[in-house]
């Protein structure tokens, strides 16, 4: 487990705390790594094998606040942004498409009923047409139509 120990504190700037970080290389690997980034590492000593110990040791110098950490600066993965757009983009082209695709196939089944439809209403069109100027269409009964 890692301990920490108090070591002098810098007088010229009294918002700098030093401390001493002692356990397994991963455990202060991770002390460190969450130091840094909390964004108040101001430096840090080169790792040192304890004498007879698997354990290490670390002087780490860091910002004291009183308070909470700042938020870790967040950048910016134009790689999620492209994906968050282009995925949704090429859904609705697809839906797209196979919408159409299923529009088209619709009228091609039943462009048979539809040319009938069509012809018949042509037929009634051109029955019930006057053709002339006593003539008012099919059943005329002035002049036997």
């Amino acid at each position: 487990m890692t301990r920490t120990q108090l070591a002098r504190r810098n007088l010229a700037r009294p918002a700098v705390v030093a401390r001493r970080v002692v356990g397994t290389p991963a455990e202060v690997a991770a002390t460190v790594a969450l130091v840094r980034d909390s964004g108040r590492l101001v430096s840090m000593t080169a790792p040192r094998q304890m004498p007879g110990d698997s354990r290490v040791t670390v002087t780490v110098r860091f910002l004291d606040n009183n308070g909470p950490a700042p938020a870790a600066v967040r950048r910016l993965r134009r790689g999620h942004v492209v994906a968050a757009v282009a995925v949704p983009a090429v859904g609705a082209l697809a839906a797209a498409g196979y919408l159409a695709a299923q529009l088209v196939n619709a009228v091609r089944s039943a462009f048979p009923l539809i040319a009938g439809v069509v012809l018949v209403l042509i037929v009634i069109v051109a029955l019930l047409r006057r053709s002339g100027r006593c003539c008012p269409g099919l059943h005329c009964p002035g002049c036997g139509h």
